[in-house]
């Protein structure tokens, strides 16, 4: 008479040897999962080393000449374009973006006349007033305000063009309109702009080595192997797990 639970299955305990085998080739297939994901992740972290970005190196470059002399007598759209570049980054912490907005606003303003100045600074609080109504707006008046605001900030992009050194339409003159502020800085050596250089380190460092820098199959490697290979890997495994079992069950005569 055969047993009520001679088909059950334990992984911790197998019933008999084709329990201890399937067991062992779960075991087998797992480790190698494990080791296909975490071993990779360690070696990344072992071998990646911090890469600046060239944005940051010019930044180092221009900032010690910025905090003592007239910004003008410096590089400074190169500056600019570096620290735009920052603000533009999505994973800007709030605090980190005030700071960038100031440093932005000090070193545009500090290299324009100041009838220009003034200008701006009057379309930059026009721009804030029309913001503050867009919250209680609805239909077309919230479609004017928008079409006022996106107005502005064209027309404040044209008149700071010719000292920021952006091209018309770019993404850094969208950028720099809207993180103009009408107070800032006096100077770049302003106390509240003292972290700014471990601010831009922060964002324009990053964990670079052999598996990033590689590319394969149009990917950069570390990319390629987790989002591609390892679901591979995980499909080739399923699938020669159910081969074994299968070629165990006709190797034991056992049918289902």
């Amino acid at each position: 008479m055969e047993s009520p639970d001679q088909f059950n299955f334990s992984l911790f305990t197998p019933r008999n040897l084709h329990g201890k085998k399937n067991r062992n080739v779960i075991l087998t297939m797992l480790l190698i999962w494990a080791t296909a994901v975490f071993g990779f992740q360690i070696l990344l972290k072992t071998i990646e080393k911090p890469t600046p970005e060239k944005s940051l190196t010019v930044f180092e470059e221009i900032w010690p000449a910025a905090l003592s002399t007239d910004l003008k007598s410096v590089k400074y759209t190169d500056l600019l374009n570096s620290v735009v570049l920052v603000k533009g980054k999505n994973i800007v912490k709030p605090e980190h973006q005030e700071t960038l907005n100031a440093a932005i606003s000090c070193i545009t303003f500090s290299v324009m006349p100041d009838s220009v100045q003034n200008l701006v600074k009057g379309m930059i609080a026009e721009m804030a007033s029309l913001k503050e109504k867009l919250g209680s707006s609805k239909d077309q008046e919230f479609l004017d305000l928008k079409s006022a605001i996106l107005g502005t900030e064209n027309t404040i992009t044209e008149i700071t063009s010719n000292y920021t050194g952006f091209k018309k339409g770019s993404l850094d003159e969208k950028i720099l309109a809207v993180s103009l502020r009408p107070e800032y800085p006096g100077s770049l050596s302003d106390v509240s702009l003292s972290s700014l250089p471990q601010i831009m380190s922060l964002y324009l460092t990053h964990n670079q080595s052999v598996l990033t820098d590689t590319k394969f199959l149009g990917f950069p490697f570390h990319y390629f192997y987790t989002a591609v290979f390892l679901l591979i890997l995980f499909v080739c495994l399923c699938i020669i797990y159910n081969l074994l079992v299968e070629w165990r069950l006709n190797k034991e005569g056992i049918s289902e």
